[in-house]
């Protein structure tokens, strides 16, 4: 199935309606910062780039703990916050993108992490490349501009050495696909993440790969990366394991795609001129 990007450029219009889709698991100690936030700043963060904020879908992924509690309250004191509760166990981070996207009303998608590491105020350095020609902008913490504060050295490397992995692999030449903080048409996210098959914490990977060989462009963007001491995830663990999925992701989208006739062309693209 093809991806058809919008007939209509961003700046044809005067205002591009944008959904926030963020997904969390349990994230009790991390949302009432984040619904803080996304109650008092997140409406003018999305107007300074020159897009309106239709709503912020935050999918829970199956929490343990409070997180559906707390957002069943933020729901009542924030209008814009529509809550997603998908399913009842932990399917992973695609998963939970996935089932936000495919709810979202907007003209566009910004895809951010619970901690917002990648702060929204970074919203217009991915406009500006959209407007500049490109179909999806992502944030990037490798690319020449880029601010990465406080994370420290271990994760840097871990993180390099990934990104030079799936760029082997896949043949991306993006430098950082793990990043959070990307904005897609909406059309076109629903229909790549409707063909998506990896659940977990390579979809960034999944997504990117569909994207392109669906030849939509990719913008990279320098952005302001703040990193969260809170974050439970376990960086070279995880990286282990999404290098497992990326080589299947790999095996699947690229090698075993060039062998099956009209498949790297994906048909029903319709870019702007």
């Amino acid at each position: 199935m093809g991806v058809e990007a919008p007939e209509v450029g961003f700046a044809d219009k005067p205002v591009q309606v944008v959904s926030l889709v963020i997904p969390g698991y349990n994230e009790e100690a991390r949302l009432p910062s984040l619904l803080e936030t996304l109650a008092t700043s997140a409406g003018g963060a999305v107007e300074g780039a020159g897009m309106k904020l239709m709503e912020i879908l935050v999918v829970d992924d199956g929490s343990s703990d409070q997180s559906r509690a707390l957002l069943r309250a933020g729901e009542k004191e924030n209008p814009l916050l529509k809550p997603v509760f998908a399913y009842e166990g932990n399917r992973g981070k695609g998963a939970a993108v996935a089932a936000g996207v495919e709810r979202a009303r907007g003209d566009y998608v910004l895809l951010a992490d619970v901690d917002l590491s990648t702060p929204l105020e970074e919203l217009p350095k991915l406009t500006a490349a959209v407007r500049g020609g490109a179909d999806v902008a992502i944030g990037s913490r490798h690319v020449a501009g880029a601010v990465v504060d406080r994370g420290p050295r271990h994760r840097k490397l871990t993180g390099s050495a990934f990104n030079g992995a799936v760029r082997l692999l896949t043949g991306l030449r993006l430098r950082d696909t793990q990043n959070g903080f990307k904005l897609f048409p909406a059309e076109a996210a629903k229909r790549l993440l409707a063909e998506q098959t990896c659940a977990g914490f390579a979809f960034d990977v999944e997504l990117l790969m569909r994207a392109d060989r669906a030849g939509l462009k990719i913008a990279e963007v320098p952005v302001l990366y703040l990193h969260d001491e809170r974050s439970r995830v376990h960086v070279a663990s995880a990286s282990m394991e999404m290098l497992k999925d990326v080589g299947r992701l790999a095996y699947r989208l690229r090698l075993r795609g060039r062998r099956e006739p009209g498949a790297a062309a994906m048909p029903g693209i319709v870019r702007r001129p």
